[in-house]
């Protein structure tokens, strides 16, 4: 991985931070065609209960709250309730579209060591809702499962692969 001076990080950090206009390099070409898979393509399918319990078994209880204040053991606790609206609204989400409202977050800077006014001694968490989270990590999965029975995961990355 390149490394990068700690100004331009701290740049990119700003920009997040402060929503001021990205820097050149976190600009996105939007012009770029996308070729989207067929409707009936296996990463598009709807979510199964089976994917939706095996995110739930990978959520850590006791972390902190998301911004609207839901907190994982809440659905946790909630999943033999919750599952069908969970995935009532995964299937809304594949369907429509993945909405504004779940993108956003909030950075923490969090002191790991040595003197807190050096940038290089804190690191930066995003803090964002739960329910984006489990979505991701649904389709993080698929992604993956289809990355490598088609072939495309790099082999220098052989350390990373999980099938």
């Amino acid at each position: 991985m390149d490394k990068i001076s700690a100004a331009t990080f701290l740049e990119g950090f700003r920009w997040l931070v402060d929503q001021s206009p990205p820097p050149i390099w976190l600009q996105i070409d939007h012009s770029a065609q996308v070729t989207e898979p067929p409707p009936s393509h296996t990463l598009n399918i709807n979510i199964t209960l089976a994917e939706l319990f095996q995110a739930l078994k990978k959520l850590q209880r006791n972390k902190v709250a998301d911004l609207d204040g839901m907190k994982v053991k809440f659905i946790l606790d909630a999943r033999e309730l919750l599952h069908m609206p969970l995935l009532t609204m995964f299937y809304c989400f594949l369907a429509e579209g993945f909405p504004k409202a779940l993108s956003t977050g909030v950075v923490h800077v969090l002191f790991k060591r040595g003197n807190a006014f050096e940038f290089d001694n804190c690191r930066g968490i995003m803090v964002g809702p739960i329910l984006a989270k489990l979505f991701a990590m649904i389709l993080d999965k698929r992604l993956s499962e289809w990355a490598e029975q088609h072939g495309l995961c790099a082999m220098g990355q052989a350390g990373f692969h999980k099938y």
